[in-house]
């Protein structure tokens, strides 16, 4: 899908097309203290975890195959109140929408050994 450059970002979700997996595992948030920079743009609040920081926030479990570790989350918002959000939810636009960055915690331990 997203590696032909198709149904890509923004989306619209349809809640009658959502399937629920009863079996589904909770999705496990480690809860340390970090710190890091806020950063206003005018669009958007960003927060970017410091680089090199004691304790990290790993997320794992759920539908989740490996462990993510969080980087940045970025709070999207408009000029207007109806008109904030990126996505749609059943065509539906939102004052604000949250999304988080994370990194692949296996592939960043490989790419410091190498």
């Amino acid at each position: 899908m997203c590696e032909r450059g198709r149904r890509q970002s923004p989306i619209n979700i349809d809640p009658a097309k959502l399937v629920y997996d009863p079996h589904l595992r909770h999705i496990h948030v480690d809860r340390h203290r970090i710190t890091g920079t806020l950063h206003n743009t005018g669009q958007s609040v960003i927060f970017r975890v410091e680089k090199g920081a004691k304790h990290h926030v790993n997320i794992t479990g759920g539908p989740l195959v490996y462990k993510y570790r969080f980087e940045e989350l970025y709070i999207h918002f408009g000029e207007a109140n109806s008109k904030g959000s990126e996505h749609q939810i059943n065509g539906n636009t939102f004052p604000a929408e949250v999304n988080y960055s994370t990194n692949i915690y296996i592939n960043f331990l490989s790419q410091r050994i190498l």
